[in-house]
């Protein structure tokens, strides 16, 4: 008897207790969604639990997310976790000091450390020393770089046969760019040429890509973010990840240690000539961040942490960018390409009458005569935005403008970019249809509405402005991509190099695309996607 009451109130005690610990998450369910959403509770529990990998989340959430009142919130333990996809409360968080950090969830991102993961007043400074390595100077001071390794890549196209022809793989495709970017990368953030475009023994950037796909089930399953729970519930997993892990910690420490080596012996030659090799200067990223280790502010395993984070990040997202704007390209049906292409021939005229036009070599002022590339880029990036959903750490209460909600320390807000960007709200009834022409409306050219690829933010049927945080390629608000210019850049220019010398087409359908959340956008049925890539021909005048 005595042992029932005392399991019955160590019972009650605990009960108390986390309902004293869950009581603003609950004021805020009400806040938002009435009584509603405290009933509908048990539904969005079970949802979750069904959904909870990177394969099924995001078309789930697709699907499913028209039953709920938004911004919705949902109880997961003593936290609160708000699902906003509204340009408003975008903007509102991305621009909240309270939500600058990324949530503990994304602890299992394997590259945890560096600027992309960094929080607080460390994140401020780190971003503050590293801005000057991706300044407007030193990112057109790469073009260089980047035409020299596009040349390569429109070269491996037209050579592998498996590269080019009336049935080519997308991920044949896709391996190809992700190693012309990684190239790329390497060059540009450490200064050291790899020789990926031409060949990946080392399976370097196939790693990178598994990683990331490990990272987002482990984001999606925090539990497996300790390694003991990880070893135990899933050891195939946990396997592969420490192998992939070690070989790209490797790669990096081996390039930083030898960068390092020659930076400091350059410095000492530097110091014995009499030059203060401390004064300002443009550096790339390396270059920088050896700076801020002589000056004491950086360990060499920083450096490294900073190199390998970088180098994801600035790879990854763009190769995965590239191949969705060729897949719109190809798939689409209209004359885009066509398009392009003429406008294109304006800007880089042939060596002769009735040539291809030369792009060996594409230019930063040739680029900003793209206007309709811009609007290309965009639209590709609207409809399939590269990284679908950005999540966010509340540091401390703050209220959400423009509502009676208060959202509590410690909650987790996950902002749905892919499903805003190609919500009929926002967009028009052709939302989720391929149509560059949306954002050349000259209506619209005003620093409010331009986007960061300097096209104009399109209206909805011609006549109200869209939100500005109704497009977000690559964030905005007080956390936005450090390497936004870089990134853009580099996809232009492999695209301009790619329509010139290729047509592209598809009998796939963007509409049978099957959506995946691995930290960038995926696709599930990816071996179902082929691409006729065959080498453009100069059409004859006739005579």
């Amino acid at each position: 008897m005595h042992l029932y009451v005392a399991l019955w109130v160590c019972g009650t005690a605990l009960a108390l207790l986390l309902g004293w610990q869950q009581r603003k998450c609950w004021r805020l369910i009400w806040q938002l969604n009435g009584w509603r959403g405290v009933a509908q509770q048990p539904i969005l529990w079970f949802l979750l639990c069904i959904n909870l990998h990177p394969n099924s989340i995001l078309e789930r959430v697709t699907q499913m997310r028209k039953y709920f009142q938004r911004p919705l919130a949902i109880l997961v333990g003593t936290r609160v976790l708000v699902y906003i996809d509204d340009p408003a409360g975008m903007e509102s968080i991305l621009n909240a000091p309270e939500c600058l950090d990324k949530t503990f969830m994304q602890e299992g991102f394997f590259a945890k450390r560096g600027l992309l993961h960094a929080r607080g007043q460390k994140w401020k400074l780190r971003r503050k020393q590293l801005n000057p390595a991706f300044s407007h100077n030193i990112v057109a001071s790469f073009f260089d770089v980047f035409n020299a390794v596009g040349n390569q890549m429109v070269e491996q196209f037209a050579t592998q046969p498996h590269l080019h022809g009336q049935a080519v793989k997308f991920t044949d495709a896709e391996d190809m760019l992700s190693r012309a970017v990684l190239e790329v990368s390497c060059l540009t953030v450490m200064g050291t040429p790899t020789n990926f475009t031409q060949t990946d023994d080392a399976h370097i950037a196939s790693s990178y890509k598994r990683l990331l796909e490990i990272s987002a089930i482990r984001v999606v399953k925090p539990w497996l973010q300790i390694d003991l729970l990880h070893r135990l519930l899933a050891p195939e997993l946990y396997a592969e990840a420490e192998k992939c892990n070690q070989l790209l910690v490797e790669f990096v420490a081996g390039i930083v240690q030898s960068k390092h080596r020659n930076w400091q012996l350059r410095a000492a030659i530097n110091e014995e000539a009499g030059e203060d090799s401390g004064a300002w200067q443009r550096r790339i990223f390396i270059e920088q961040i050896f700076q801020l280790a002589a000056n004491g502010e950086l360990t060499l395993q920083e450096i490294e942490d900073e190199a390998q984070s970088m180098v994801l990040v600035s790879f990854e997202t763009v190769s995965n960018s590239i191949m969705l704007a060729l897949l719109c390209l190809a798939t689409h049906k209209g004359d885009c390409q066509q398009r392009l292409r003429a406008e294109i021939a304006s800007v880089f005229p042939g060596q002769g009458q009735g040539s291809s036009p030369d792009a060996t070599h594409v230019g930063l002022e040739q680029l900003q005569q793209l206007r309709y590339l811009d609007a290309f880029v965009s639209e590709a990036l609207r409809l399939l935005a590269t990284v679908p959903m950005n999540l966010r750490h509340v540091s401390r209460d703050f209220q959400l403008p423009g509502r009676d909600a208060v959202v509590p320390q410690n909650s987790i807000i996950v902002l749905d970019t892919f499903n805003m960007q190609r919500d009929e709200a926002w967009w028009g009834d052709n939302a989720k249809q391929f149509d560059p022409q949306r954002f050349l409306d000259q209506d619209d050219q005003s620093p409010e509405g331009e986007d960061i690829s300097g096209s104009s933010v399109p209206k909805i049927n011609g006549q109200q402005r869209r939100h500005s945080y109704s497009f977000l390629p690559f964030s905005k608000g007080l956390r936005s991509c450090i390497g936004r210019r870089y990134g853009l850049f580099i996809m232009k220019v492999f695209l301009v190099k790619l329509i010139v010398a290729f047509d592209f087409s598809s009998e796939f359908q963007l509409e049978q695309l099957q959506f995946v959340e691995n930290i960038s956008l995926k696709f599930n049925n990816v071996d179902d996607i082929s691409l006729a890539i065959q080498p453009h021909q100069q059409p004859q005048d006739a005579t």
